[in-house]
C-alpha cells in the first residue's frame, strides 16, 4: 500500500534472537524425543532485532508522548503525538498533534533530506519548516541517534515475560540507557537517569514492534515525559515527496 508522509534519518541497532532445536533420532522404534528450546539470551535478542531494523527500508510509525515534551526552542508548543512513514535515507511524512497555548493543534511535516515543510498552525498551507521547529522524526531511524543504535547502548537488559501485541507473539525486554544517549532521540526533552527503556519484539520476524522511553522522576520534572513508539507496516512501499 502506498502511504504519503515526512522523513529525516533514522536507522540501525536492535534485538536478536537465537533459538536452537536438536531432535533426538528414534532408537529401536521409538518415536523421536525432541530436546528443550535453547532460550536466546536478552543482548541476543537486541543484537538480531538491530540488524533486523537496520535492513528495513521503511516503516510506518505511531507515537505517543504523556508528560511535557517541547518541540520548538521556546518551548511553547507541547507534542502530544505523531504518526507517519519513515523511508531510508532521509525521508519522513509525519502528522503531530501539539499544544499551544492550552489549545490543540494539528500540524504536518515533511522532511527530504536537509528540506522541510510543515503546514501553518492557523492556515494550514504549506511552507518551509521554521528553524524553531527543531525536532525532525528522522532521526528515529538515523545511523548514529535513531533508535537502532541507542538499543545497542542500553545497560542492565533483562527479559520479562512475553506477550502477544496485535496478534504477534513478542519478546518483552527492559534495560536502562543514560539521557545523553538518548538525547539526539528524543531532541534532548527526556532527561534524568537512567532512562527506562521497554521493547517488544516479534518472535517470528525481529521487528521491533513497540520501543516506551519512560522519564525518570525529579523535583525539576513535575511532568516527566513517556514516549511509546509503535512500529508497524515494516518494509511497505512508500511515496514521500515534497508538498510544494
Amino acid at each position: 500500500m502506498d502511504r504519503r508522509w515526512p522523513g529525516h534519518h533514522a536507522a540501525t541497532a536492535l534485538a536478536a534472537i537465537v533459538v536452537t532445536l536438536a531432535l533426538l533420532s528414534a532408537c529401536g522404534g521409538s518415536p523421536a524425543t525432541p530436546t528443550a528450546v535453547a532460550t536466546a539470551s536478552p543482548t541476543a535478542l537486541l543484537e538480531r532485532a538491530s540488524q533486523r531494523l537496520a535492513e528495513t527500508p521503511t516503516v510506518h510509525f505511531q507515537l505517543t508522548v504523556t508528560g511535557d515534551t517541547f518541540i520548538d526552542s521556546a518551548k511553547t508548543i507541547r507534542l502530544v503525538s505523531a504518526s507517519g512513514d519513515l523511508e531510508r535515507p532521509n525521508r519522513v511524512a509525519t502528522t503531530f498533534k501539539v499544544e499551544v497555548g492550552g489549545r490543540a493543534v494539528t500540524l504536518q511535516l515533511i522532511t527530504i533530506g536537509d528540506k522541510s515543510w510543515t503546514t501553518n498552525i492557523l492556515t494550514g498551507d504549506w511552507g518551509p519548516a521554521p528553524f524553531e521547529f527543531a525536532y525532525q522524526p528522522t532521526v528515529l531511524f538515523d545511523d548514529q541517534n535513531g533508535i537502532g543504535p541507542v538499543m545497542g547502548r542500553v545497560s542492565d537488559v533483562e527479559r520479562l515475560p512475553d506477550e502477544t501485541m496485535d496478534g504477534h507473539s513478542a519478546y518483552h525486554l527492559r534495560a536502562r540507557v543514560d539521557d545523553q544517549v538518548i538525547g539526539p532521540l528524543t531532541y534532548y526533552t527526556i532527561k534524568g537517569k537512567p532512562v527506562t527503556v521497554d521493547l517488544w519484539i516479534d518472535q517470528e520476524t525481529d521487528n521491533l514492534l513497540r520501543a516506551v522511553l519512560a522519564e525518570s522522576p525529579a523535583p525539576d520534572r513535575p511532568h516527566p515525559a513517556t514516549w511509546t513508539l509503535d512500529l508497524s507496516h515494516h518494509g511497505d512501499k512508500v511515496s514521500i515527496e515534497p508538498p510544494v
